[in-house]
C-alpha cells in the first residue's frame, strides 16, 4: 500500500474524485488503496443510510456495535419503507424503532431524516416515541415524500418533537382523516428555528396546508412552494403564509398550478392567495412555469401578485422558468405587455436590477429567434435607464 507522500495527486483532487463515485463496491475498494483514502471513502460509504427493510435497521445497529468507528461519518438516515409490515404491527416499523436505536449509539449524530413513502403513525407506536424522537437534537433538516399520517395531528407532533429544525421538505403530503378548524387551529406550532421550507403540494392540499396557516415561521428566510390551486376551496392557507413570513422572507421559487385546466382564477381567489404586500423583505422572486401545459394559459394572477408586491420593498432579482424559449413566448403572449408595464413602472421595482428568463434547454442555432422575439416583448423594461446605480438587466440565462 503506497504512502501519503507517494500518491501522485494533491489530497484535495483524490477526494473530490472519490465524492463522485457513488457505487457501493468501487468505495469499498478505493478504501483500500491507502490510509489517505479511507477516510474519504468511509464517508461517502456511510454518510447516507438508507433503510427500506426491517431487517435493514437491525443489519445497521449490528455495524455500528461492530465497528463504532463509522459513527461519526453518518449524516443522513433515510426511510423508506412501504410494506404490509409495518401496516399491520405500526410498532415494527423502521420509523417507529429508530429513534431507539440511535439514542443506544449516541456518537450516531445525523443531520437530516428522510421518510418517503410510506405511513407515519407516532401515535401508534411506544408510549416513549416521541420522547426519544425530542433527543435526536443533531436532526435538523427533514425531508418528507409521500407521506400519509392519521390525521394533521401526528405531523404536528412530529415537527414539535424535532424542535432544532431550520430545513424542512415537505412533498406530497396527505392525512387519512380531516380535523375540524378549531382543532387545526389548536396544534398548530412555532419554528423557531427554521430558514429553509420547500413544499410540493397537489389538490387536496390539507397537510400542506395546515403548515402554511397555522404555524409560525420567526426567522424563515427560503422558500420553494410548488401549489395546485382549486379555485373553489375557502381553505386553501397560501394566502396567511406570505403574512406570516412577509418580514423574514428573501427568497421565493413559486410554482402555481390550477386544478381544472383552462378555468381562470376568480379575483376574490386570486385576491386571497396571492396577496404578497406583506413580504417586505422580498429579495429575489422565481416563477416557475415548466410544468405549463395550456394552450392559453391565464397569467391573471401573476400581474396581481406583481402589482400588488410592497411599495417600498426588497426585490433585486425577478427569474422566469420555462422549458424553452419557444414554451416561453407561447405562454406569456398574451400578457408579456401587461408584465412589462408592472414592471417597468411599479415603484415596487425601483431596486430591481436583473430579470433572468431560464430555460431548461435552448435551441442550437447560433440565432434563437424566439428569444429575440420574447425580449422584444418588454420593450419598456429594456429601455429602462439607471436605478440606484445599476441597470435593469433583461436577460436569457443559459442552462449549465
Amino acid at each position: 500500500m503506497p504512502t501519503d507522500s507517494q500518491l501522485p495527486f494533491p489530497a484535495e483532487l483524490t477526494e473530490a474524485i472519490i465524492d463522485f463515485v457513488d457505487d457501493e463496491q468501487t468505495l469499498r475498494a478505493t478504501s483500500l488503496v491507502c490510509k489517505a483514502w479511507v477516510a474519504r471513502s468511509r464517508y461517502n460509504l456511510f454518510r447516507v443510510v438508507e433503510l427500506c427493510l426491517p431487517a435493514h435497521l437491525d443489519r445497521f445497529n449490528g455495524l455500528l456495535a461492530s465497528s463504532p468507528h463509522i459513527a461519526p461519518h453518518i449524516k443522513e438516515i433515510a426511510v423508506s419503507e412501504n410494506s404490509l409490515l409495518a401496516l399491520l404491527r405500526p410498532a415494527m416499523a423502521i420509523v417507529a424503532r429508530l429513534p431507539n436505536s440511535l439514542l443506544k449509539h449516541p456518537q450516531v449524530k445525523p443531520h437530516r431524516l428522510a421518510v418517503h413513502n410510506q405511513s407515519w403513525l407516532p401515535t401508534r407506536y411506544h408510549p416513549e416515541y416521541l420522547t426519544g424522537l425530542s433527543q435526536l437534537s443533531t436532526i435538523s433538516s427533514l425531508d418528507l415524500f409521500d407521506v400519509t399520517f392519521t390525521t394533521v395531528a401526528d405531523f404536528s407532533i412530529i415537527i414539535r418533537a424535532l424542535r432544532c429544525l431550520r430545513s424542512l421538505s415537505a412533498t406530497h403530503l396527505d392525512a387519512q382523516r380531516q380535523l375540524p378548524s378549531e382543532e387545526l387551529v389548536a396544534i398548530g406550532t412555532e419554528l423557531p428555528l427554521l430558514t429553509s421550507l420547500r413544499v410540493i403540494s397537489q389538490y387536496p392540499t390539507s397537510v400542506v396546508d395546515w403548515l402554511l396557516q397555522y404555524n409560525t415561521f420567526p426567522v424563515l428566510q427560503d422558500a420553494e412552494v410548488s401549489y395546485e390551486i382549486s379555485g373553489i376551496d375557502p381553505n386553501q392557507g397560501l394566502g396567511p403564509f406570505w403574512h406570516a413570513t412577509g418580514s423574514t422572507l428573501e427568497n421565493l421559487s413559486l410554482t402555481i398550478s390550477k386544478r381544472a385546466s383552462g378555468a381562470s382564477f376568480p379575483i376574490q381567489v386570486i385576491e386571497k392567495l396571492f396577496d404578497m404586500s406583506r413580504c417586505t423583505a422580498l429579495r429575489a422572486l422565481r416563477v416557475d412555469f415548466r410544468q405549463e401545459r395550456e394552450l392559453a394559459p391565464d397569467w391573471a394572477w401573476l400581474v396581481w401578485l406583481l402589482s400588488h408586491l410592497p411599495k417600498h420593498g426588497a426585490l433585486r432579482s425577478l427569474a422566469f422558468a420555462f422549458q424553452h424559449s419557444s414554451h416561453a413566448l407561447a405562454t406569456l403572449h398574451q400578457f408579456a405587455a401587461e408584465v412589462d408595464r408592472v414592471l417597468a413602472d411599479a415603484p415596487s421595482f425601483s431596486l430591481l436590477n436583473q430579470v433572468v428568463f431560464e430555460f431548461d434547454y435552448r435551441n442550437p442555432a447560433e440565432v434563437d429567434q424566439d428569444e429575440d422575439a420574447l425580449l422584444a416583448k418588454f420593450p419598456a423594461l429594456s429601455e429602462r435607464g439607471i436605478l440606484h446605480g445599476a441597470p435593469v438587466i433583461l436577460r436569457i440565462e443559459k442552462p449549465c
